[in-house]
């Protein structure tokens, strides 16, 4: 069928080319026709007026020399002298008197010649008498025949006695014509002859078309085959080259872009066989839902992870998975055309949990929705915080006992010595430590779990600076740091569990303090940013930032992302020496989260550290 279809369609293209061939020779030859036709004519007329002029010169020379005096003018003596210029050329000689008389014809003999009308009014004779020569082509109501006139006047020098030069006395008028019928014999016979020509020339052209069609047509044919060749899929096939013009120019270029093709269809199949390769074996699952929600691809663990059915292409998801959080997730991507992030429980999962994110591609007509299932890891995380938080509750009353064993022998004084005191000493503040490390521990593993119901309630932050000066003011002045509180009363109140938010603020004063050398200065203050965006994050007006300024020894910044780390320590030396645990700032980042807050900091190494804490003004 397509051998069939591409036979018709060449000899469509050839039969074209033939007539487009024939219509620009026609074109052509009608155009050259009709120019030789009037050059030719009008080449023709000009011959003939002048031979006509030539003639009637000659005539009127022999008039001059043989007429009598005009006294003695007879239709006898004239007109046979004009039969006499009759026989011997074949143009109409007509001589015309003075007063219009027509004295002889060659066309009229005896009384047809006495009864001719006065020509005197006859345009050629008019224009001879007033330019000196009279040409016009008319019909002849003598002859009933159309002729081309020549008229010229007749002067003859005449000397008197009174005037010792000659005067010019016109003495008549000559006038040859020749019959139209020649004329146009002539012209038509010329005409006759390009016709031909030109008839020829299309015969030739036609002829020459049909060789040059096919020598066009033949290339045209194996580009065409080799296009079909390539829509079919066979990108190995090539077009020979035979000639260095245009159309082997072409087939060479052809021939290139199917080499270019071909190394971009075999880099496309590597990439595809990689992406293919690294979808089926990752661990996450990879969806990807048109503009209208419909699965158009899905890995392996997708299908797993979903439980997607075998004929799942093309089906709306929340068709094929009903989770509300999915749905409202994608929804969110939509309308942001933005990643849209969120840690939600997929219903059938054998352990609901997993990260979601979608990504929005192709100008919002595609998303692409990664499902990462977090199961295992949230297990090991609460095995581990429960583990944490038993560990701790079994250890806080063994170090209650020790510790209160070692303070009722040291308030004996049967037993004071100075060694064993000092050992005793030792206890208290060993135990004491590991009682404050037991209690953060245990209170970041409640914090992890979700175990600690928030108490919020509406406050103003200037409501802890009097009770954060009871805590560090003895701290304060005896490593001379200032405390500069710069909270404005013109702030909106915060609703927060008062308690914990507290304890937020503590941590990191403390921390401030352990990390600043004396003399330096702490600085609190807060803001509503109404621009909604601080620092490089993304928050809204409905948040207040709260700020804790230092001006200690800094944070490098390999260690910047690791500080809110439990039992991450940028000194270690320094922190073992100030008695902290390394678990403050990770239970305030904690505090923060479940006050749907974020926390992050700035700080530049021997300059100081900023903490940034925001939280919503209302929970």
């Amino acid at each position: 069928m397509v051998s069939n279809d591409t036979d018709d369609s060449e000899m469509n293209i050839r039969i074209q080319l033939t007539l487009r061939y024939i219509g620009i020779v026609l074109l052509v030859m009608f155009a050259m026709y009709l120019y030789l036709a009037t050059v030719l004519k009008d080449s023709m007329s000009s011959r003939i007026t002048h031979e006509l002029e030539v003639q009637a010169a000659l005539t009127t020379e022999f008039f001059i020399e043989e007429l009598p005096a005009e006294d003695n003018f007879t239709y006898d003596a004239i007109d046979s002298l004009v039969d006499r210029l009759g026989e011997i050329g074949k143009a109409r000689v007509t001589f015309i008197g003075t007063d219009g008389t027509v004295w002889g014809d060659t066309e009229r003999d005896g009384q047809a010649l006495r009864e001719m009308d006065n020509h005197l009014e006859r345009p050629e004779v008019k224009a001879a008498l007033k330019n000196g020569r009279g040409i016009r082509d008319r019909y002849s109501d003598t002859t009933q025949t159309e002729f081309r006139y020549f008229a010229m006047p007749m002067y003859r020098e005449v000397s008197t006695p009174n005037s010792p030069n000659e005067e010019r006395t016109l003495i008549g008028v000559c006038r040859v014509a020749l019959p139209m019928e020649a004329v146009n014999t002539a012209i038509g016979n010329l005409r006759q002859m390009a016709l031909i020509a030109s008839v020829a020339g299309l015969i030739l052209a036609i002829v020459f078309s049909v060789f040059s069609t096919g020598a066009i047509i033949k290339p045209i044919q194996k580009l065409t085959q080799m296009t079909q060749s390539l829509a079919a899929g066979n990108i190995t096939t090539r077009v020979p080259v035979d000639s260095r013009n245009e159309l082997g120019q072409l087939s060479q270029n052809f021939n290139l872009m199917a080499d270019r093709v071909q190394e971009q269809i075999d880099k496309i199949s590597e990439e595809h066989r990689r992406s293919e390769t690294i979808l089926t074996n990752m661990g996450e699952g990879v969806l990807l839902v048109n503009g209208v929600s419909e699965i158009t691809y899905a890995n392996p663990m997708a299908i797993s992870t979903l439980e997607l059915p075998d004929d799942y292409i093309g089906k709306a998801l929340i068709e094929i998975n009903r989770i509300p959080e999915l749905q409202t997730l994608l929804k969110k991507a939509e309308q942001t055309e933005t990643v849209a992030f969120a840690e939600i429980q997929l219903g059938n999962l054998r352990e609901p949990e997993a990260e979601v994110t979608v990504v929005p591609v192709s100008a919002g007509q595609e998303y692409v929705i990664v499902i990462h299932d977090v199961t295992k890891e949230r297990q090991l995380e609460r095995i581990r915080a429960d583990f944490v938080a038993n560990v701790s509750h079994e250890l806080r009353t063994p170090l209650t006992s020790i510790r209160g064993y070692a303070e009722t022998l040291l308030g004996e004084d049967s037993v004071r010595t100075n060694t064993g005191e000092q050992f005793l000493v030792k206890i208290l503040n060993h135990s004491a430590r590991l009682s404050r490390l037991v209690s953060e521990l245990l209170e970041l593993s409640r914090l992890e779990l979700g175990d600690i119901e928030l108490k919020r309630s509406q406050c103003h932050l200037n409501t802890f600076h009097a009770p954060i000066l009871d805590v560090f003011e003895p701290l304060l002045e005896e490593s001379g740091l200032v405390l500069k509180w710069e909270i404005r009363e013109e702030l909106p109140e915060v609703d927060v569990d008062q308690q914990l938010f507290m304890q937020i603020l503590v941590n990191l004063i403390d921390n401030a303090i352990k990390y600043t050398p004396d003399g330096g200065t702490i600085t609190v203050w807060a803001e509503i940013d109404t621009s909604g965006v601080f620092e490089g994050l993304d928050l809204t007006s409905e948040e207040i930032i709260l700020h804790v300024k230092d001006t200690g020894i800094g944070i490098p910044m390999e260690s910047q992302s690791r500080v809110f780390e439990r039992f991450y320590r940028v000194d270690k030396g320094r922190a073992q020496e100030m008695g902290g645990t390394g678990l403050g700032l990770a239970i305030v980042k904690h505090i923060v989260l479940r006050h749907n807050g974020r926390i992050w900091l700035d700080s530049v190494l021997g300059q100081g550290s900023i903490f940034h804490v925001a939280v919503p003004l209302s929970g």
